[in-house]
């Protein structure tokens, strides 16, 4: 499950995408334009994906790619779902 970052309460996307900047400023991206949405930086943790959640909030979750040998073999490959939760 993500983790809500930063309530950002922005409308649904509409024809455009909202991506995350490395500085950690939120932008939205429409037919090669880009407009900064959040001028608030926020601090960004090694390991973790950051995106626009449905909500229109800033959430991250682990980065699969980041996890260190150990952890990812509790993972089922190529997901986020533990091996031992169970799909109904």
């Amino acid at each position: 499950m993500a983790e809500v970052v930063q309530k950002l309460g922005l409308p649904p996307p509409e024809g455009f995408l909202y991506f995350v900047e490395r500085d950690g400023t939120v932008w939205k991206h429409q037919g090669g334009s880009k407009e900064c949405i959040s001028d608030k930086l926020v601090d960004r943790d090694e390991g973790y994906l950051y995106f626009v959640d449905l909500n229109g909030d800033l959430a991250r979750l682990p980065d699969p790619q980041k996890r260190d040998p150990e952890t990812n073999a509790l993972f089922k490959p190529g997901t986020q779902v533990t091996a031992d939760e169970q799909t109904d």
